[in-house]
């Protein structure tokens, strides 16, 4: 099977009217008043922070014991 690309229809296509940079459409998405948290971002951000606990804290308690 072959894909067949329509002229128009790619994100880089010069001819598209909306073309912004990155940084205008991501700072257009937020909101102007206030600062709300994104639940999809503080999901992350959490699970992020809960693996490097469980990570970081079995090699701090392995150097401790080490250095005794």
């Amino acid at each position: 099977m072959t894909s067949v690309s329509r002229t128009g229809s790619g994100p880089e296509d010069p001819q598209e009217s909306s073309s912004q940079p990155l940084k205008d459409e991501i700072a257009a998405s937020r909101p102007k008043e206030g600062r709300r948290l994104n639940p999809a971002t503080f999901e992350v951000r959490l699970r992020r922070w809960a693996l490097l606990l469980l990570v970081a804290g079995p090699v701090i308690w392995f150097v401790v014991q080490q250095l005794r």
